[in-house]
Formats: structure tokens, C-alpha cells, sequence
């Protein structure tokens, strides 16, 4: 009955306080304890294997395909090589229209030497496994983030 109003605000102020520093620690710990690698690897030890197993095959399908494509980029003599076996008459061109034809006929030669759509079947299959995994992964630190349940290290 002695306590003025604003003693009275000020304790339920503090209170409130504590109460958030408490929450924002809480908040905290769920969050480093969702980032560690380890931990999301022991809890989903199959989604993190296959997340590394398709990064691991498009970085080595980016570098055989960057290897490959060294290998075979025409050079401009080769291009004339190949237009002097058809019996073309690239000499006649002058210029920018000589530039063109070297480089409509290295896409068209691209186009041939690529063969079937098996390499865009198999990025469109790493890009949707990365997708299922970065998916999964949102959804479980959103789910842990936002849940009510105890931290796992004060279940123990």
C-alpha cells in the first residue's frame, strides 16, 4: 500500500526487462545451436550428405564441362580449315560479316558437339536437390526458432 505508482511502474518495468533478456538469450543459444554444422548433420545426417554429395558433383561437372570447353574452342583457323573442306569461300567476306559467320558456325558446331540433354537433364536435378535441402534447412531453423520447446542442452 506504500508504493507509488511509478515505484510500482518502474519494478514491473524491471521485471519486464529481465523477462527480455532472458527471451533474447534464450533466442540466442536456439540460434547458434541451429547454425552449428554438427548439429544439423546429427539431426539430419541424410539431407546434409546429400546437400555435400550434389555440390560436390556440380562443382566437379563445372570444372570437367570448363575443362572440356577449353579443349575444344575453335580457333579462327580452324574455322577456315573447316569452311575450306565445304568448299566455302570465306575470303570473299569482308569485316564484321566474316565475324559473324566465325561465330554463328562455333554455335552451331557447339550445338552439334553437345549431344543429347543429358547435362542439363542432371543440372536441373542438382539444382532441385539443393533447392529440397536449403528448403529443409529453412524449415527447420524457422520451426526451432519459432517453437515453444525447451533447448535440447536444458532437456539433458
Amino acid at each position: 500500500m506504500g508504493e507509488t505508482a511509478s515505484a510500482r511502474t518502474e519494478r514491473e518495468l524491471a521485471s519486464l526487462r529481465s523477462e527480455i533478456d532472458t527471451d533474447l538469450d534464450y533466442l540466442i543459444a536456439r540460434v547458434r545451436d541451429d547454425v552449428d554444422p554438427r548439429n544439423l548433420a546429427r539431426r539430419q545426417p541424410i539431407a546434409v550428405f546429400g546437400t555435400l554429395g550434389s555440390m560436390a558433383a556440380i562443382v566437379g561437372i563445372a570444372l570437367a564441362s570448363r575443362v572440356k570447353s577449353f579443349r575444344r574452342s575453335r580457333t579462327e583457323k580452324e574455322l577456315d580449315q573447316i569452311v575450306q573442306r565445304l568448299g566455302g569461300r570465306l575470303d570473299q567476306l569482308k569485316g564484321r560479316a566474316r565475324k559473324r559467320f566465325r561465330d554463328t558456325l562455333k554455335k552451331e558446331i557447339e550445338q552439334v558437339e553437345t549431344g543429347p540433354r543429358a547435362k542439363q537433364m542432371f543440372w536441373e536435378s542438382a539444382t532441385a536437390a539443393l533447392t529440397a535441402a536449403a528448403t529443409l534447412f529453412a524449415r527447420r531453423f524457422v520451426s526451432r526458432l519459432t517453437g515453444d520447446e525447451e533447448l535440447r542442452d536444458s532437456e539433458a
